[in-house]
């Protein structure tokens, strides 16, 4: 027998044998499969002739599987799932998923995306399920490896290109300070002076903001390194600390903290949603990158939007200064 016989087999036969298995009759699986009896018939001996075996021996009305068939059947049942399997990766039913979607970003990515991106999920694919990492740029292996679909970062450019990056949301950097213990620095150089918090997510802890005071002969004291935007706000909360972070924050982390312009130019911070190659055809992450673009199109007091009426609660009123520094 040729080694390549086995290619001859087919998913359709096998499912024919396994009905004529079941009924132990060929009209039954005849009328299964929507075929006529012959068709069952002719099939039933080219898979004989494949395997070298009867399967099946007629007694009475009945179709007695043989040995060999006996000890095939649970195969065959490992086999049509296995491409059943592989059929349903060509589609994708998110209400009847039950796959877990993982995402890779840090806690402004979080506290704006995930929330929407949970309750969409739930709502969409209740089956399914969600897990998060903390951003570093090595996690980007994670989407090389297949072990996260998404990160959700300022990062455009990558070194690989293996990875594609899509702009979903975008923001602008203001400065947050809390009015309770201070007052809105009245100059660049107040501003350069005092104690800056910072987000640092690898060695290089330099940013626009210390290039830009660079080109006016200033540097900053930078006196707290966070790991996190939400670890800035809590260290600087009853502080004379400045904390420079995306303006959305305003609504979470900084909720009680006044805010003023960034003394120097910036240009506008864009998030980016990266995913690896592989995934541009998979219906199943199609999807969710379109369920996620939808949540940013929807997320509140985007980067156009003015922050007059972000609420201070510790000092009553809206905590833009027009005072530029």
């Amino acid at each position: 027998m040729n080694n390549f016989d086995y290619l001859s087999l087919d998913g359709r036969s096998l499912h024919m044998l396994k009905l004529i298995y079941e009924h132990r009759s060929v009209t039954i699986a005849a009328q299964n499969l929507g075929v006529t009896q012959s068709t069952v018939s002719h099939s039933l001996e080219r898979m004989r002739t494949l395997l070298g075996d009867p399967l099946f021996l007629k007694t009475g009305r009945s179709m007695v599987p043989t040995e060999r068939m006996d000890g095939m059947i649970d195969e065959i049942g490992h086999v049509l799932s296995s491409l059943q399997s592989l059929h349903d990766k060509s589609s994708f039913d998110p209400s009847s998923s039950k796959h877990r979607f993982t995402i890779i970003g840090n806690d402004f990515e979080h506290d704006m995306f995930v929330p929407m991106i949970f309750d969409r999920l739930q709502s969409l694919a209740p089956g399914s399920s969600l897990r998060t990492h903390v951003f570093q740029p090595v996690t980007l292996d994670s989407l090389k490896d297949g072990d996260a679909d998404i990160a959700l970062c300022p990062l455009k450019d990558t070194e690989s290109s293996d990875l594609v990056a899509t702009a979903i949301s975008n923001d602008r950097m203001v400065t947050f300070y809390d009015p309770t213990v201070r007052e809105a620095p009245q100059s660049v150089e107040e501003f350069a002076a005092s104690r800056h918090g910072i987000l640092a997510v690898s060695s290089d802890e330099t940013t626009d903001i210390d290039r830009g005071l660079r080109k006016l002969g200033l540097d900053r004291h930078v006196a707290y390194c966070a790991p996190s935007f939400g670890s800035i706000a809590n260290v600087a909360r009853g502080t004379a600390m400045l904390a420079t972070a995306p303006s959305r924050l305003a609504h979470t982390v900084f909720r009680d903290f006044a805010w003023i312009e960034v003394p120097v130019a910036l240009k506008a911070m864009d998030f980016h949603m990266v995913w690896h190659v592989r995934n541009r055809h998979s219906p199943r992450h199609k999807w969710f990158r379109e369920l996620i673009k939808d949540v940013a199109k929807e997320l509140p007091c985007s980067y156009h939007h003015s922050l007059a009426d972000v609420e201070c609660p510790k000092n009553g009123a809206a905590a833009h200064s027009q005072q530029t520094a």
